[in-house]
């Protein structure tokens, strides 16, 4: 795919469903030095995804692969994806269909690796909605901005609810869902972790196997894996360096081997960065909820493939990106 110039009334567009870009996002962004410094950008706590990061820090896995993991933590997603489209960041660890976003509006930017699955979906406390079919005529708050919503309606949709015609759906901000559940002013929300664990150990449920509706709707196999968060960055930071790609992908593979071969000792660093409860950690490890598979992305082709189909179904994506996407790994 050719890069080419873009204009910034051009990304914003392009970006605008899951993370508007705030203004100056074009700024100069100059190529990238040869540095074990990382420049990344990524999701601060309470989002799953910086769960790695203390692990990163911890254990000194940056220095171990020769690098050094100077992370920018972002509260506001919009800023991250900024940073990253004006080249203030080099590469940042975000929702992979924004990965994508950008570069079918012409970000030069390459799909580096996954990092969790997708660990989102609606709860209730009413004990007669428990499938997607009963959400039919309620009211249910969520996040409508959220990449986590254009999946949801992929779930919906295939259990033959559309949100604009059979639904009543509240747009609040994730605090705002879990507020509005517990003063029973909703019927349902739709949330992600840790605040999904959160509710869930406080008498809430899931409604339906968001994972599976998803699966089924978008025709991948029963097994496949429903990415979220990844790895990707903008090109002239790959290309200057691709011996420094490859340390990247190996200290988040070993952070994750640790975060899934060590729960206690990993759940305790975490819950200290963090500030999320052991116990729901806990709760999402017995649940499956956050899973955290570091794979080079072209690995995944296939399901990444079908995601983006359909993140473009529901409007999340103008196009499907074609191949050029994904990082060339070299086998070593």
């Amino acid at each position: 795919m050719n890069s080419g110039t873009l204009s910034r009334r051009s990304v914003v567009r392009g970006l605008g469903a899951g993370a508007a870009l705030a203004s100056g996002v074009l700024g100069n962004g100059g190529a990238f030095a040869q540095t074990t410094k990382s420049g990344a950008g990524g999701l601060a706590p309470p989002s799953n995804g910086s769960f790695l990061v203390p692990i990163i820090r911890k254990l000194e896995l940056d220095k171990k692969n020769g690098l050094d993991f100077d992370i920018n933590l972002y509260s506001d997603p919009s800023i991250l994806y900024s940073d990253l489209a004006s080249g203030r960041s080099s590469h940042i660890f975000g929702a992979i269909y924004n990965c994508a976003n950008f570069y079918v509006r012409g970000v030069p930017v390459e799909l580096l690796f996954t990092i969790s699955t997708a660990n989102h979906a609606f709860v209730s406390k009413n004990p007669d909605i428990k499938t997607a079919a009963d959400l039919k005529d309620k009211s249910v708050a969520a996040t409508t901005s959220s990449g986590f919503y254009g999946m949801a309606v992929l779930f919906l949709k295939q259990n033959g609810l559309d949100p604009r015609k059979n639904l009543n759906i509240l747009n609040s901000p994730p605090s705002s869902v879990q507020t509005q559940l517990l003063a029973e002013k909703v019927d349902a929300g739709l949330l992600f972790d840790p605040a999904l664990s959160n509710m869930l150990s406080q008498g809430y449920h899931l409604v339906g196997d968001m994972n599976a509706g998803i699966r089924q709707e978008l025709k991948m196999q029963d097994d496949a894996n429903v990415w979220y968060l990844g790895c990707y960055g903008r090109k002239d930071w790959i290309d200057s360096d691709p011996k420094r790609v490859a340390a990247t992908l190996k200290m988040w593979q070993e952070a994750a081997a640790f975060y899934n071969g060590n729960a206690a000792e990993a759940d305790k660093i975490i819950s200290d960065f963090t500030k999320v409860s052991v116990e729901a950690l806990a709760l999402s490890r017995k649940l499956q909820i956050t899973k955290f598979l570091v794979e080079p992305a072209i690995s995944e082709k296939k399901n990444l493939d079908a995601l983006f189909s359909g993140f473009k179904e529901v409007g999340f994506l103008t196009d499907v990106p074609d191949a050029g996407v994904y990082y060339p790994w070299k086998k070593s």
